[in-house]
C-alpha cells in the first residue's frame, strides 16, 4: 500500500506540475547549416551573399579534406547555406598537407576560397555571388 501511494503521488506531480524552462514563447530563430569534419579544432564559416548583399538560401558548399601520412586521406564535405546564408564547417585539421579549397555554387554562380588553417584557424569568410 506505501509503494501505491507513494506512485500515485509521484504521477500526480508529473502530470499536474507545469513544465518549467522547455516552454518557448517565441519561435526559435534559425540555426546556420553546420557540418564537422571531426579531424581537428579549427573552423570555417561562409556567410554566401547576393549582388544585392542579401544571404543567399539554399547554395551548394562543398570541399575536400587531405589528412593522414602524406595527405593520402580524403573526406569529401557536402553543405547547403541556411536561410541566414551561413555554413560553418567545424572540427577541420589545424595543419594540411595539401590545400584545402572551398567550393560555393548557386546555379550557374561559382566562388571559391582557400582555407589556410596554419595562417588562421577560426576562418571566416565573407562570399557574394556574383
Amino acid at each position: 500500500m506505501r509503494y501505491l501511494s507513494l506512485t500515485a503521488l509521484l504521477l500526480s506531480l508529473v502530470v499536474f506540475c507545469p513544465r518549467s524552462g522547455n516552454a518557448q514563447s517565441a519561435p526559435a530563430a534559425a540555426e546556420s547549416a553546420e557540418i564537422s569534419a571531426d579531424l581537428g579544432s579549427c573552423s570555417a564559416l561562409i556567410a554566401v551573399t547576393g549582388v544585392d548583399a542579401k544571404p543567399v538560401y539554399g547554395a551548394k558548399v562543398t570541399t575536400r579534406v587531405h589528412y593522414g601520412l602524406m595527405g593520402v586521406k580524403k573526406l569529401d564535405l557536402e553543405a547547403y547555406t541556411g536561410v541566414d546564408g551561413k555554413v560553418k564547417i567545424t572540427n577541420l585539421p589545424s595543419t594540411l598537407k595539401k590545400p584545402m579549397y572551398i567550393y560555393i555554387n548557386k546555379e550557374d554562380k561559382q566562388e571559391i576560397v582557400e582555407f589556410k588553417p596554419d595562417v588562421r584557424c577560426r576562418a571566416t569568410f565573407d562570399v557574394q555571388l556574383r
